[in-house]
């Protein structure tokens, strides 16, 4: 009667393998919301006080040229404030390629957990599927040695 014990662990393995891959569904789903969330934190927050702060930044620089009396719109002091907003450009546009790619790592991150959720079920299958083989084998057995299926 060894056989049912055999049953008995291949539906518990089948069991675990869907439970196990549920959850790690579950943590993906969650690892993709906050992707999400990040993202849209840095379009709505983020992003626009670092452009706020630019923008304040050069304007103090314009104030302060014209106080001193600098004609801005030729040589030196337009060169520098030309070279402040190529400056903070450049800031945003690392600022937005930093949280593309940390969108797109924890989107990574939330199909390789759901992946292992996959691979979970599967091994929860095959043990299913070795535990029917292996009770299979043991009624044959038993049939052959006795003439019965219960051994």
């Amino acid at each position: 009667m060894s056989f049912i014990g055999s049953i008995f662990g291949g539906y518990a393995a089948r069991q675990v393998g869907r439970f196990n891959r549920d959850l790690y569904n579950q943590q993906a789903r969650i690892e993709k919301r906050n992707a999400e969330i990040k993202l849209k934190t840095f379009e709505q927050v983020d992003k626009p006080r670092l452009v706020a702060s630019h923008q304040r930044n050069q304007s103090n620089m314009l104030v302060k040229f014209i106080k001193s009396g600098v004609d801005v719109d030729s040589g030196s002091p337009f060169l520098v404030m030309l070279e402040q907003a190529t400056e903070n450009a450049f800031d945003l546009e690392i600022a937005e390629f930093n949280s593309t790619v940390a969108y797109q790592n924890e989107i990574n991150r939330s199909l390789l957990t759901q992946a292992r959720g996959a691979g979970e079920q599967f091994k929860g299958d095959l043990a299913y599927r070795v535990g029917m083989a292996k009770a299979i084998g043991q009624m044959a057995g038993n049939y052959q040695s006795s003439g019965s299926l219960l051994g």
